[in-house]
């Protein structure tokens, strides 16, 4: 991904807005109106390295469901590795932090990996996970994660 460090800015990647990105369901518009931001270079997307084996298993979700064939999510997964759409960072440096933010406000660790990261690069997790903004909006972490239906480049 080209960019030009005078126009991008960064933005935590969450794992329910990247599953968007490849499958067609409520959001699927708007999950592409990021990818097409990291695409022209206007946004830098990261992400901490556990964002593929949740990928992989809201995939794997879908296909217990019956809402996609074992070839859909093979397919899925290929696109989502392949495309490197995400820089990645290891959780090791991640994890003091995101236990203290779990065991503070109660989000599961995975959460916390994703709102560590972006308090580490002072910006924020784009997220389609409701549930996520509703435990955090009372928090003084709220700052750090923006809906994805609310998503806008301005807001850091």
């Amino acid at each position: 991904m080209t960019q030009d460090p005078e126009v991008s800015r960064t933005l935590v990647l969450d794992t329910s807005v990247a599953v968007k990105f490849y499958v067609r369901e409520e959001m699927h518009e708007e999950a592409l109106t990021v990818l097409a931001a990291a695409e022209s270079g206007m946004v830098e997307l990261i992400a901490p390295d556990t964002i593929q084996p949740e990928f992989l298993n809201a995939l794997w979700w879908k296909y217990r469901r019956g809402e996609f064939s074992r070839e859909e999510v093979r397919k899925a997964w290929e696109r989502f590795t392949e495309d490197e759409t995400a820089s990645l960072y290891a959780i090791g440096d991640l994890m003091p932090r995101a236990a203290g933010i779990t065991l503070e406000i109660g989000v599961i660790v995975y959460d916390a990996l994703f709102l560590t990261l972006a308090e580490e690069m002072d910006t924020t997790v784009v997220t389609a996970d409701d549930k996520l903004l509703r435990v955090m909006k009372a928090t003084k972490y709220s700052h750090l994660a923006q809906s994805l239906t609310g998503w806008t480049l301005d807001r850091r």
